[in-house]
């Protein structure tokens, strides 16, 4: 540009040298030419040059800044250079527009930085939705889908022939489309489909499946505890109406109907504990005493207290522990006790006389395992998944009177508060069952183990 400029500078400067040289000649004699001409073709060329050299020198001046600023555009250097070093650089003549340059890229770079940290939270939030998002383009093709629907729906999202497309074509520009839908029939989704600008479709996924779960197991609840109520509760009324009418003075039957009641109230009192206990649990408020203790003592303890009532019930009782046990662990030896005892009066109840119970532990890896097993009911295959609900029981007609159906399901919570895994083993009706729990193992002195039943 600078070279352009020198050029018309030349062009003007030898111009007007002609002119001149043309008009003197007109008043320089003819004798005078032949020293003339040389003498003034040498002063315009000379002239020429130096208009050309002091364009070029100014021009490039002028340019020099503008350039640079535009290298450090490209360059991405602008922020190393200040105003102050531009305004230094730059003649008066170009420094409002090198101002007015930088300070519009400092404006669009702040625009571009603030767009791209926008950008990144929106992609950071649609990757780490717990909802499935979808969009489809006017040929009802995904475009766009997150993690959530990718789980949800597999991947690659693929809508076609499905409920959903079916949703997403009803949705209206003035008004979303909502529906529950059972995606496999396994699965409770509720949809929303909007129309987006350009003839889209927005699809919006929650499964809900836990929350309809959580509802059942609500209503479950409320009528599980009212049965286990309501018999209690009728026979206490019965009796209380029998002693009105005279019972009390009877002196047989009076005691009768009274340890009857004692009987029916320490079944309320029973299960109302139990009640608070699974509340205590599931809300993980359970108040353990954690200490080492040994694993073979708890069993030994719960067996003995145990012994009274699986002798009443004509059983027989076995423990199984390692010769040399090395089975510390971290636990509350009262809330252990407990889930034995528990496992204990289960197979007590559900042995017939005559059958046998065992009860053991032993060291597996880094866990020390417990287990309760009998020659009882057992359970089904299909069940053993279940025994751990509350108020479940595997047969209601011979399970009748036998508990409150939440022992198991108390276990289940105290083993886990000790980071710590149960289950249960049977294979099938009529031929015993097994509950096993494991606990993190302390490390001990020795290293001992033995089979398991």
């Amino acid at each position: 540009m600078t070279r352009q400029f020198a050029w018309v500078g030349v062009l003007l400067v030898a111009g007007t040298a002609v002119v001149m040289l043309t008009v003197a000649l007109m008043f320089v004699p003819l004798a005078a030419w032949e020293s003339f001409v040389p003498l003034a073709t040498l002063v315009a060329v000379l002239g020429a040059l130096l208009a050309a050299v002091v364009v070029e020198r100014t021009g490039w001046r002028l340019v020099r800044p503008l350039r640079q600023l535009a290298r450090s555009i490209e360059d991405g250097r602008l922020s190393e250079l200040s105003l102050d070093d531009f305004g230094r650089q730059a003649p008066a003549e170009v420094a409002p527009l090198l101002y007015g340059l930088q300070l519009t890229h400092t404006r669009l770079r702040r625009i571009l930085g603030q767009l791209e940290q926008d950008r990144a939270e929106v992609a950071t939030i649609f990757e780490h939705m717990t909802d499935s998002v979808v969009v489809l383009d006017a040929h009802e093709r995904v475009v766009l889908s997150n993690p959530a629907a990718e789980r949800m729906l597999g991947a690659p999202v693929d809508l076609e022939r499905s409920e959903l497309l079916n949703l997403a074509r009803s949705a209206r520009l003035d008004m979303p489309v909502v529906r529950l839908l059972e995606l496999d029939g396994q699965r409770s989704v509720q949809a929303i489909a909007t129309r987006l600008p350009e003839d889209r479709q927005l699809l919006v996924l929650q499964d809900i499946t836990d929350m309809r779960r959580a509802e059942a197991a609500r209503r479950d609840f409320v009528a599980n505890v009212s049965h286990e109520l309501r018999t209690p509760v009728a026979a206490l009324k019965a009796l209380v109406e029998t002693l009105e009418q005279g019972a009390i003075d009877d002196p047989v039957e009076g005691p009768e109907f009274l340890r009857l009641m004692h009987v029916e109230v320490d079944g309320l009192a029973q299960l109302v504990s139990e009640l608070l206990d699974l509340a205590r649990a599931e809300a993980g408020r359970l108040e353990l005493q954690l200490a080492p203790c040994r694993a073979d003592e708890l069993v030994r303890d719960a067996a003995e207290r145990a012994q009274p009532s699986i002798r009443q019930a004509e059983l027989q009782l076995a423990i199984t522990l390692p010769s040399d046990p090395d089975l510390w662990v971290q636990a509350d030896p009262r809330r252990i006790g407990q889930v034995l005892s528990n496992l204990l009066g289960n197979a007590t109840k559900f042995t017939p006389p005559a059958g046998r119970i065992e009860v053991g532990a032993r060291c597996a890896g880094g866990r020390v395992e417990l287990w309760v097993a009998d020659t009882g009911m057992g359970i089904e295959p299909a069940q053993l998944s279940r025994v751990f609900e509350r108020f479940y029981k595997t047969d209601p007609s011979r399970a009748a009177g036998t508990g409150t159906g939440l022992g198991l399901a108390i276990a289940k919570h105290l083993i886990l508060a000790h980071d710590g895994q149960i289950w249960a083993e049977s294979p099938g009706p009529g031929q015993g069952a097994t509950f096993r729990f494991a606990l993190p193992r302390l490390a001990g002195p020795a290293d001992g183990s033995t089979g398991s039943p």
